[in-house]
């Protein structure tokens, strides 16, 4: 999953939500985006844990959610 993000403090411009296992998986996905390899974009990488059943709820969060940039 990727996107992205609204006005932050890091002035960071997106988010990826990758499905590995590993940190140094994370990164030869990452340094496979052009733009990352070019450094045009810096990455971060970032433990993050997720439902298994975030696919369930996907469309719902969808439709609830409220954004606000």
């Amino acid at each position: 999953m990727a996107g992205p993000l609204g006005k932050n403090d890091r002035t960071y411009r997106g988010i990826f939500i990758l499905n590995v296992n590993t940190v140094e998986e994370a990164g030869i996905l990452l340094n496979s985006d052009p733009a990352v390899r070019e450094k045009i974009f810096d990455a971060e990488v970032f433990k993050w844990y997720g439902s298994a059943a975030l696919e369930e709820y996907l469309d719902a969060a969808g439709k609830v959610g409220k954004y606000t940039f």
